[in-house]
């Protein structure tokens, strides 16, 4: 593929993540240029929490689609050592970052980000941690490219003011619904 060539379909950018490193990846959301309609194949919305949609997966990277309802939000959480891209597909989302405070486990607000259709963010556990809410005021959807995949990341947990390991899960892969076990 040629650097100014553009990804127009999902199994263009399947094919292009897969014959790339890491650098490649850093370059992907520059060449993006596909129609929002054609995300409807990995589309799968919940009402009672945003869903993670495995769209690709090799040992080198992991390729989600995150779909979210109005208001709904990520845990604060870690990437598990991994490098991690979110592309705003439609809608609009607040990223708040946050670093290690001084007192008891809490954690201090670092950095908030507005992120909008067709924007990029990137983040890495060497940045701190992070959480995503949406704040469009209908569905929004994120792709999220770790380099890397992840199989467990840790959440902090406000009550107990500490990070806890969870094994992650998908809502559905490849385009089909997986039998919800937290939906």
């Amino acid at each position: 593929m040629a650097a100014s060539e553009k990804i127009i379909n999902i199994p263009q950018l399947v094919d292009y993540l897969n014959s790339s490193d890491v650098e490649g990846f850093k370059k992907v959301a520059g060449k993006l240029e596909i129609p929002v309609e054609d995300w409807g194949k990995y589309a799968f919305f919940s009402e009672t929490k945003y869903t993670r949609n495995c769209v690709a997966r090799n040992d080198a990277y992991e390729l989600i689609l995150l779909c979210w309802e109005p208001g709904q939000i990520t845990p604060v959480h870690c990437h598990n050592d991994q490098e991690c891209w979110v592309h705003c597909i439609q809608g609009s989302f607040e990223e708040q970052r946050y670093v290690a405070g001084d007192e008891g486990g809490k954690l201090k607000k670092d950095h908030q980000l507005h992120l909008m259709s067709e924007r990029t963010s990137y983040m890495n556990d060497g940045m701190g941690y992070h959480s995503l809410a949406n704040s469009s005021n209908g569905r929004a959807m994120t792709l999220h490219l770790y380099a890397g995949p992840i199989n467990r990341a840790r959440i902090y947990n406000q009550e107990l003011t500490k990070f806890e390991w969870v094994e992650m899960e998908y809502y559905s892969m490849q385009g089909k619904l997986l039998a919800p076990t937290n939906a």
